[in-house]
Order: structure tokens, then C-alpha cells, then sequence
């Protein structure tokens, strides 16, 4: 009986591999509420090797793990081959029960397309981190693109700029394609009445992606309270930096359910990455109340609405330094900001509507019998 959805998780990633970034939370009440809205269960494809106790309590969820007799110290690459390719026999009978497959990002594709192939299950390819349509990417992977989002049946982009690119470059209709935001719990990430402790909040990965050097070159130049949250292999420069100036303070972790605490517990957000998708932490933080504080950039400047509900800096350390203390020296335009932030984020990113919105785009895939192909 085919009654689950099948979430193809990114090579070489895992729910353990959610718990320690503190997204499982996140992401396991999302695709808790989605299977549930649309009466399915979920079956969860991993890279772990022992996931089980992640969902232990829970009937409706089936993880499928990499198994223990693939050697551990071979490449990555080799052992996700023997994986995916063992899986067709090994777990031939959950695949069976599979309605819709759905990847996390795009670099499950192409597992995608094989299970498409050998077990006809209807591919849905979400990307919520697309940079194709901003940056040049090689002949190899514009190939995989071209074969990935022709051959699938749905596309789900978080951008609105990625959508009309994938149109455009791949000649597809629009009817395939769905541009949503990511989705954030109302019910846990809104405004709360308490004292603000930090001027700043930033969190996300130490990684050059996000403009760590950047960043902390400005926060060592201003007189305010700020607070990181997140780890990567830029984590010494923000050692270096905060033994240096106490006003600044750190945390390798906090999850995804206690987020809140901190956000509004902080005046502002501020993300100056040189890119981004659509990011979690960024709507989350808007939800609760926050005004954010980024770079004019893909995948922000989709989110940001300059002087609504946060602003645009300059790329340039002593003018961003200007423009972050006259925001924060501003308590009534914070507040301001910050209203219509959590206006933005409940008009865009509220998870119940997302939800409905998801299931009626796969309506005739949901329906046995009933595929509507737009290939």
C-alpha cells in the first residue's frame, strides 16, 4: 500500500547529524505536520547508521539507515554507491510503500531518479540552497541540473529569483516549479515580552560563506552587546576576537526549541553572509519580533524590505560600523522594524499555510492513479 512520503536526505547527512546542528527539532516537526495534514507516513532515507532512536516514539516514522557492513573507511563517495545501490534490494519493500518522494536538497536527485526509474515513485526536487542563478557553476553540474529538473516531476525553490531562472534557463513551465519561503512554527518563534540582554544576535556557521571576517571586524569596533551562536572552521578568528572584547559572548549550540529565548531576548539580528538560500534563522528570527541587519545579497535581500522591517549595510567595515550602532541606538525604530518583521514573516513563512500550500502543488501525486505529469 502506497502511504508514505519518502524524504531523501543530502548524501553524506543524517538525523544525528540534525541533532548536533540543533535543527532536528525544526525539522522533524515540519515533516511531522506535513504527513500528518496529508494522512501519510513518513519514511526518512538517512546517511546515518543509527538513527533509530531519533524516532523511536513514533509508529508513523520509518528511518532507513546505512548499514553497518559498508566499510567505514573508504571514501564518502564509495560508500553512498554501495548504499543507494544495495538499498534497492535492502529496503525494496519501503520503497514499495512510498506515494512521493521528496529530496531535502538537490544533491539527492539523483538517488531520486533511480528510485523514479526502478520503482516509479513521482520525484519532488526541493533546493532550499540554490546559487545556480547567481554564480557560475560548471558545464558538469549544469548537465545535472538540466537532467535533475527535467526529468523529475515537481521543483520546490525557497527563491523567487531561482524559480524564474530555472524556467528560463531549463525552458520548463511554470507549472512545475513552486517558490515558497521556508516555513517557521508561530507557535513557538513569536514576540515575548522580556529584557533585552544583547544589542546583536548571530547565528548560523563560522564559515567564509557567511562573511566571518567581516563581521568580526565590525563587532570588535562597536560598544554593544552581542551574542554568536554556532560553530564551523572559522571558529578561532571569533575566539580570537571575543578574548579581545568581553562585550562579545559565544555558543557553540543551542536548539532549535530554545532559540526563541534568545531572540527575543536580543534587539536585532544581523546577517551580512555574501550569500544565502532562504535562511531558517533569519525568518525565525523575524517571527520573534526582530528587525535584521544584512547585506543586499541573494537569498536576504528576498526577505529584507530596507527601513520595514530591517536594513541594507554596506560592504565596508567603517560604514557598516556607522549604520549597526544608529539602528541600535534607536529603540523606537527597532521596535518599529521589528513589528513589521513579524508581520512579513506571518504573512510568508507561517508552516500550517505553507503546508496546505505544499500538499495542494502535489494534489495529483497524492492521489493514486491520478499522476499528473508537466514534463
Amino acid at each position: 500500500m502506497k502511504d508514505s512520503l519518502l524524504l531523501l536526505m543530502t548524501p553524506n547527512m543524517s538525523l544525528e547529524n540534525w541533532n548536533d546542528l540543533g535543527q532536528l527539532s525544526r525539522e522533524m516537526n515540519y515533516y511531522r505536520e506535513l504527513c500528518e495534514t496529508a494522512n501519510l507516513n513518513l519514511l526518512i532515507y538517512s546517511y546515518g547508521r543509527n538513527d533509530f532512536s531519533y524516532v523511536r516514539d513514533d509508529r508513523n516514522i520509518e528511518v532507513l539507515c546505512m548499514p553497518g557492513w559498508i566499510p567505514r573507511n573508504i571514501p564518502y563517495k564509495l560508500q553512498n554507491l554501495i548504499y543507494n545501490l544495495s538499498s534497492l534490494v535492502i529496503f525494496r519493500k519501503q520503497f514499495k510503500t512510498a506515494r512521493l518522494a521528496k529530496t531535502n536538497q538537490f544533491r539527492a536527485s539523483g538517488f531520486g531518479l533511480l528510485l523514479k526509474l526502478v520503482f516509479m515513485i513521482p520525484l519532488v526536487v526541493r533546493m532550499g540552497y540554490y546559487y545556480s542563478h547567481f554564480e557560475k557553476i560548471s558545464f558538469f553540474r549544469r548537465l545535472s541540473e538540466r537532467i535533475a529538473f527535467t526529468l523529475c516531476n515537481l521543483i520546490i525553490t525557497t527563491s523567487g529569483e531561482a524559480k524564474d531562472f530555472i524556467i528560463k534557463q531549463y525552458k520548463l513551465k511554470s507549472q512545475k516549479i513552486l517558490s515558497i519561503c521556508n516555513s517557521v512554527d508561530l507557535d513557538l518563534f513569536k514576540p515575548a515580552s522580556c529584557t533585552k540582554t544583547n544589542d546583536l544576535i548571530v547565528v548560523g556557521r563560522l564559515e567564509e560563506q557567511k562573511n566571518i571576517e567581516l563581521l568580526m571586524t565590525v563587532l570588535s569596533q562597536v560598544d554593544l552587546k552581542v551574542l554568536i551562536i554556532g560553530k564551523g572552521s572559522l571558529l578561532p578568528l571569533v575566539q580570537k576576537t571575543i578574548a579581545d572584547h568581553p562585550n562579545i559572548s559565544w555558543k557553540a549550540r543551542v536548539d532549535n526549541a530554545d532559540l526563541p529565548r534568545y531572540y527575543n531576548g536580543s534587539k536585532c539580528m544581523m546577517m551580512i553572509s555574501r550569500y544565502e538560500g532562504n535562511p531558517k534563522v533569519l525568518l525565525e528570527a523575524m517571527a520573534c519580533g526582530l528587525p535584521i541587519i544584512g547585506t543586499k545579497v541573494p537569498g536576504i535581500r528576498e526577505c529584507i524590505i530596507h527601513e520595514y522591517n530591517g536594513i541594507f549595510v554596506t560592504n565596508e567595515a567603517s560604514a557598516m560600523v556607522g549604520e549597526v550602532v544608529a539602528l541600535c541606538e534607536n529603540d523606537l525604530k527597532i521596535k518599529t522594524l521589528g513589528n513589521n518583521a513579524a508581520l512579513w514573516a506571518t504573512d510568508n513563512c507561517d508552516m500550517l499555510k505553507n503546508i496546505n500550500e505544499e500538499l495542494r502543488f502535489y494534489s495529483g501525486y497524492l492521489h493514486a492513479g491520478k499522476l499528473a505529469y508537466f514534463n
